[in-house]
């Protein structure tokens, strides 16, 4: 709400100094240019939207900062809104789990980020634009971009912060690759700022590679939930099973050894029957990132089935997979998992399975057999331990 007044405040108290018919005639045209990409990619927005995390970057930053960069602040905050309007109307009012105060206070972001944006460009005399400057026009660009970019991201993490229990960076932020397309977006706005204020017409030259940079943020988010499991952020058994092929094909091509580990949570059935199943996915997404967190590579993480995940350890021997584990299984036991909805923070533990290429087999199901094999010794020496059998 606070965010949403702000935006309000400073589109109403913006001077709305429009000392030239032109400046309303390019704030219709950077709108119409806006709705016309929206448009042409407006299937393509409402699939994307289906498979949206948070942050969810939806290309019409390209719009807006073009917008903070050649007109007065409200106009650019105009831009925004009307932008926004009909992304709500024409993607998003109809999907379900959509909420509209969602919308209006990312609308209101976007408009406070303009108004950051326009403040700097008019503080750093970048416009109207010199081409002739070079360097100087290329360091006030940047500094703007950057700016949008800050203000943007601050407002969306301090209010993530405020109604999350959970803080991490990511949760926060945004993973990189989200926040390297939205830097994408900006260089592009920026861009479309330089072509709006020198040769308007060229504008239409943008439609095409936007559309492109859309539809492959589509495949990739596709892609992403084919192959990921949606509870732990791992790869799903399937792709585990092919990744971890293709490195023990690595490994036997490079005469390297390779380990595996098998892990599972310790009575994770009593978690599930005495706080709840929200709480046992709690427990399973906690555990998941602490091992991403511990092992060497994140990417060749994955979700066996049900509490078991899975990992292979390229270019380790016994003694590395042994310490790689063993030290899992601390870092596991020493979380903290918060269960939202039974209000409340409790501990689990891991029991883990390890085995070696070539000293447990030389296929991929030969070393799963091997690790589940050590697992049961693990849980039946007492759980909350590491065991690997010995080399045949």
């Amino acid at each position: 709400m606070l965010v949403d007044l702000a935006a309000l405040a400073v589109i109403a108290a913006g001077p709305f100094e429009v000392r030239r018919w032109q400046q309303l005639a390019l704030c219709g045209g950077i709108v119409a240019c806006g709705l016309v990409a929206a448009e042409l990619a407006r299937e393509v927005e409402r699939r994307r939207r289906w498979f949206a995390g948070v942050p969810h970057i939806n290309f019409s930053s390209v719009w807006t900062l073009a917008g903070a960069l050649v007109l007065p602040p409200a106009l650019a905050g105009l831009v925004a809104a009307a932008l926004y309007g009909h992304l709500w109307l024409r993607c998003t009012a109809h999907l379900p789990g959509m909420r509209l105060s969602r919308m209006v206070f990312n609308a209101s972001n976007v408009v406070l980020s303009c108004q950051v944006a326009a403040w700097a460009t008019e503080a750093t005399g970048l416009w109207p634009f010199a081409l002739d400057r070079g360097a100087a026009m290329l360091a006030c660009l940047l500094l703007v971009v950057m700016l949008y970019y800050a203000t943007n991201s601050a407002i969306a993490a301090i209010t993530v912060a405020l109604v999350s229990t959970e803080r991490s960076f990511v949760l926060l932020m945004g993973p990189l690759h989200e926040n390297m397309l939205e830097l994408a977006t900006l260089c592009i706005g920026a861009i479309a700022g330089l072509i709006f204020e020198t040769v308007p017409p060229l504008i239409v030259l943008l439609f095409l590679p936007l559309y492109a940079l859309h539809k492959s943020a589509l495949m990739r988010q596709l892609e992403h939930a084919a192959t990921m499991d949606t509870k732990t952020g791992m790869l799903n058994s399937s792709n585990w099973h092919a990744v971890a092929n293709a490195e023990l094909k690595r490994a036997r091509r490079d005469g390297t050894e390779l380990g595996i580990l098998m892990i599972d949570l310790d009575y994770f059935s009593r978690v599930n029957d005495t706080l709840g199943h929200q709480a046992g996915d709690d427990a399973l997404s906690a555990v998941a990132r602490q091992i991403r967190k511990t092992v060497p590579r994140d990417d060749l993480c994955g979700r066996f089935g049900g509490e078991e995940f899975v990992v292979v350890l390229p270019c380790c021997d016994a003694e590395r997979t042994r310490e790689i584990a063993e030290r899992v299984c601390r870092a596991v036991a020493d979380l903290d998992v918060v269960a939202t909805a039974a209000n409340t923070v409790f501990s689990v533990t891991v029991s883990i399975g390890a085995a070696t290429y070539p000293g447990r087999g030389t296929e991929l199901s030969d070393l799963l057999f091997a690790a589940d094999l050590a697992l049961y010794a693990s849980k039946d020496a007492g759980r909350n331990r590491v065991s690997m059998l010995d080399p045949s």
